[in-house]
């Protein structure tokens, strides 16, 4: 008895739920399949009925897609009365490469596919709502990091929907057309333009190596780096010979931001045992990165961390380029914006309280001269103390009660310029005596700071520009020379912003993939689903 009233309450929900569910089924005979009524009918009697809804597609596409068809009448933009016009092939064509379009593989919108979907209103409908997330993914951006997650897809501008659809008849470079619907940027659009030329109309690798360090198994590390070159499109299986294979592996460390030497050190077996397909999603991530940058002003200090690399522009043009010595994954550089507001001849250098006593203090334990012979004064508070007369080995990391400054000099890590803006971090961009680094590829050696190549050029560059000053470039040669410290305070701030954008382009469209030494890519692809560790 229990069950049976059970069971009559439970059916007029059942048959509502029924009732409900059936309602929004497609009905396949409906008037808006039916080839013999015109398309641009069609379309009105699909509008009227909400026919992309019952597909799924995301609210905000719908609306948009509605209001797009509304604006011009129904008139159908890709397909006739029963197929595709070569517009719509073409189109479609193009969306079976989203990495290409500049787009995660796994981003485009999911919908209700059934019997239904080939036909010419509902491939009218998608190519047009593919268009129109495509455009808006492009100009604000996919990712919302306050969630951790894809941003909802919301309308757009019809407006400019309708601009875009209009310009694909005469579309003659499709990377071009594609880097115009993001940001204002010549670095994003020459990776919008060299993405596409790497990425279209062609499948991509997901093969992910896992190559042996040269030590560990010579002969499979080798073997895996030919397997991952033949892979990647730069070498040819035929060819199989030695000279081939290590011509091949120096232009795949050009394209990797890594020195063309051939030798298959840790940072080449990283980028080789990456899939081609994640080294698209990292170009991808990198177009993102510049649609959260804020447009710059007409003169800018740019630093690109991955890179290492300083640009100075003036009027959108490079001005100067200087190779950079950024921190070590354990002292790493930060992302920041600030304004260059002071330029220091031979600058004092005192030392961050961690550096002091855990590199100081056990090096001056060891060697009693140490202070004397590397020009480092002690403070205790406001008062110099003779390091001579401390008992070093009273003192650890934890109570090291002092406050320890280089005086200027050739000798001190400052060098002999230092460039100052305000920031959180305490890190500066400054000259160094270790020359040596700046030769090498990876260039991740110092507490933080940017140690900057040619420093007293980049000074006269700066200087030279800064309106009003009083201090010219000889000015500072001057200070140089006499050895002076001092400081130039600049009358128009510059303005610095330092990014970590992993992957750039050599501005005539080939891409560039520099190794992620800090690993800050793998928080967002984690957010693209498209993460894979690298070893």
């Amino acid at each position: 008895m229990k069950f049976s009233r059970l069971l009559l309450l439970f059916l007029p929900l059942a048959l509502t739920f029924t009732f409900i569910r059936c309602s929004a089924d497609i009905d396949k005979s409906d008037p808006i399949f039916d080839q013999k009524v015109s398309l641009k009918k069609r379309i009105s009697l699909a509008v009227e009925s909400d026919l992309l809804t019952k597909l799924d597609f995301p609210k905000g596409i719908v609306d948009s897609v509605y209001v797009f068809y509304k604006s011009r009448d129904f008139k159908p933009v890709w397909a006739n009365d029963s197929m595709l016009v070569k517009k719509g092939e073409n189109w479609k064509e193009l969306l079976k490469f989203p990495c290409a379009l500049g787009l995660p593989d796994n981003r485009p919108f999911k919908f209700k596919q059934d019997s239904l979907t080939n036909t010419s209103i509902v491939q009218e409908f998608i190519l047009t709502a593919r268009l129109a997330q495509l455009q808006q993914d492009l100009k604000v951006g996919f990712l919302d990091t306050s969630i951790n997650n894809y941003r909802p897809i919301v309308s757009i501008d019809v407006k400019s929907l309708s601009k875009s659809v209009a310009q694909m008849d005469t579309v003659k470079k499709w990377g071009t057309w594609l880097a115009n619907m993001g940001p204002k940027r010549r670095e994003y659009r020459y990776l919008a333009i060299g993405l596409y030329q790497f990425a279209s109309k062609k499948t991509l690798s997901n093969i992910h190596f896992e190559i042996p360090a040269l030590v560990e198994d010579s002969l499979r590390c080798v073997e895996l780096s030919k397997e991952s070159l033949i892979d990647k499109g730069y070498l040819d299986p035929k060819k199989n010979d030695d000279e081939s294979f290590w011509d091949a592996m120096s232009r795949f460390q050009a394209d990797n931001g890594l020195k063309a030497d051939g030798v298959i050190g840790i940072y080449t077996r990283k980028s080789l045992n990456e899939s081609v397909r994640f080294k698209c999603h990292r170009a991808i991530l990198s177009m993102e990165r510049w649609r959260w940058r804020a447009p710059f002003p007409d003169r800018y200090l740019w630093v690109n961390i991955p890179e290492y690399k300083l640009r100075l522009f003036y009027n959108d043009s490079l001005l100067s380029e200087h190779r950079v010595v950024v921190g070590k994954p354990e002292n790493q550089t930060p992302e920041l914006s600030s304004k260059l507001r002071a330029i220091i001849s031979l600058p004092y250098w005192t030392q961050p309280h961690t550096i002091a006593s855990k590199e100081f203090l056990p090096a001056i334990q060891n060697n009693s001269n140490y202070a004397a012979k590397n020009n480092y004064k002690v403070y205790r508070g406001e008062t110099e103390v003779d390091p001579t007369t401390i008992n070093w080995k009273r003192y650890k990391e934890k109570n090291f009660p002092f406050r320890v400054r280089q005086e200027p000099g050739s000798d001190n890590a400052l060098g002999l310029v230092k460039f100052e803006f305000n920031n959180k971090f305490g890190v500066y961009i400054h000259d160094t005596p270790s020359k040596g680094f700046f030769n090498k590829d990876i260039r991740a050696y110092s507490h933080g700071c940017m140690r900057c190549e040619l420093p007293d050029s980049l000074a006269r560059f700066i200087l030279t520009r800064d309106d009003r000053q009083k201090m010219t470039r000889d000015s500072l040669d001057t200070l140089i020379a006499r050895k002076e410290h001092f400081t130039i305070h600049l009358h128009k701030p510059i303005q610095l912003q330092v990014d970590y954008i992993t992957v750039t382009t050599n501005g005539k469209g080939r891409l560039l993939f520099y190794p992620d030494v800090y690993d800050r890519d793998e928080k967002y692809l984690k957010m693209m689903k498209v993460y894979q560790k690298v070893n």
